[in-house]
């Protein structure tokens, strides 16, 4: 998101008005509106670069996110539980001891 301005602080501030012969306005009335303008485009200077931080920040962790999705779809954890135990415990006891169970010869 870029916003180009017309006018910064420093053009407001050099600003000169070509004065009337006539009526014209006073030139201390203009110059306090102008400061308050100033003051206005300082803190809306302030607020564009924040927003600017703020896009690259979330660029950055947008990037990661993804890097972090990928990285869990590739590397998914061998999860061992407590059926699986049981499951393989049964099958060793089939394989040392045969189908029919444990023999009460060893014990």
């Amino acid at each position: 998101m870029s916003i180009e301005l017309n006018l910064t602080a420093k053009n407001i501030y050099e600003k000169e008005f070509k004065k009337s012969r006539t009526k014209g306005y006073s030139e201390d009335d203009v110059n306090d509106y102008l400061d308050l303008i100033i003051e206005d485009y300082m803190k809306l200077d302030k607020l564009l670069t924040k927003l600017k931080e703020l896009e690259i920040e979330n660029q950055n962790l947008k990037i990661k996110v993804e890097a972090l999705k990928n990285s869990s779809r590739e590397e998914k954890p061998v999860q061992v539980t407590n059926v699986d135990i049981l499951k393989r415990l049964s099958k060793l006891e089939v394989a040392v001891f045969g189908p029919g169970g444990k023999n009460n010869d060893i014990f």
